[in-house]
């Protein structure tokens, strides 16, 4: 009796609860967040793909380096090129001007050679390629000109290279320049190819003077009328500076006879020109 009303009560206790619930209010569960971390898009590169660039990072070093060395190349050949020059411009400067013949027998004896490069010496200093290229274009057309200058000074030598098309026109250029006056100075033109033997500047003989602190007017012309008065002057020379064109103060003076040289020695010397006491003296090794 006392457990059925037991049951009974727990059964009327779990019905008041479940309607106590029932009639309660329900709250919703918040909704989880969820943080997906995205990845970056990945570019898959073809195995063929990375090969070519391999490739191409291998050949763009092949170029570089091929690059380098043919510059290193080019180089050389321009310093094999400047000592060449050098080495012509020492030729030509110490008389060695090329000519047609060691006879002097004219251009045309030049004919059976292939050269077509021209010597010109004796250019005044302020004549640059294209002045010169101008005056050979009187007479012919030159396919080169090129007027050598100093690489400290950055002046002309006085001399220069010029290319033509055939010995025709080289013969040509040879016949109406050389000897020719331009600037102040008489042209030498010549074909590049063969030396002729070395010829004195000026007429010498044994009985040679050396004539020193002459002012810088003083000329050939002048020191031949000055030493006259003593005898016969076979030849007079006022040396001038290669580089500046002034005169180097001093020359040389040689006489028919020994008589006449120790005349000029005794009378001369110490004798005042343009404002200066000739210095003169034996020129070396005459006696």
């Amino acid at each position: 009796m006392a457990s059925s009303c037991l049951s009974t009560a727990a059964a009327q206790l779990q019905l008041q609860l479940q309607l106590h619930l029932a009639s309660s209010p329900v709250f919703p569960r918040p909704a989880r967040a969820h943080h997906r971390l995205v990845a970056a898009h990945a570019v898959a590169v073809p195995v063929h793909r990375r090969r070519a660039l391999a490739v191409t990072a291998s050949a763009s070093q092949e170029e570089a380096e091929a690059t380098v060395v043919e510059e290193e190349l080019e180089e050389v050949a321009e310093r094999g090129r400047e000592v060449q020059l050098q080495e012509q411009d020492e030729v030509q400067e110490e008389g060695a001007a090329v000519g047609a013949s060691s006879d002097d027998s004219g251009p045309s004896v030049a004919a059976s050679t292939t050269t077509t490069k021209l010597y010109f010496g004796n250019l005044p200093y302020n004549c640059d390629s294209a002045q010169l290229a101008g005056i050979v274009q009187e007479y012919a057309s030159p396919e080169m000109v090129e007027v050598l200058y100093d690489r400290t000074t950055g002046r002309s030598r006085g001399f220069a290279f010029v290319t033509m098309t055939t010995v025709q026109d080289c013969e040509l250029v040879i016949k109406n320049l050389d000897g020719s006056l331009y600037g102040g100075r008489t042209m030498k033109v010549n074909f590049a190819d063969r030396p002729k033997p070395k010829q004195a500047l000026y007429p010498e003989t044994e009985h040679k003077l050396f004539v020193g602190n002459l002012s810088w007017t003083v000329t050939s012309e002048m020191l031949t009328e000055a030493f006259g008065r003593c005898g016969t002057v076979v030849g007079a020379r006022v040396l001038y500076d290669g580089e500046t064109g002034r005169s180097r103060g001093y020359g040389f003076v040689c006489y028919s006879t020994r008589e006449e040289m120790d005349e000029a020695l005794s009378s001369l010397n110490g004798m005042e020109m343009e404002g200066r006491e000739m210095r003169v003296n034996l020129a070396l090794g005459k006696k």
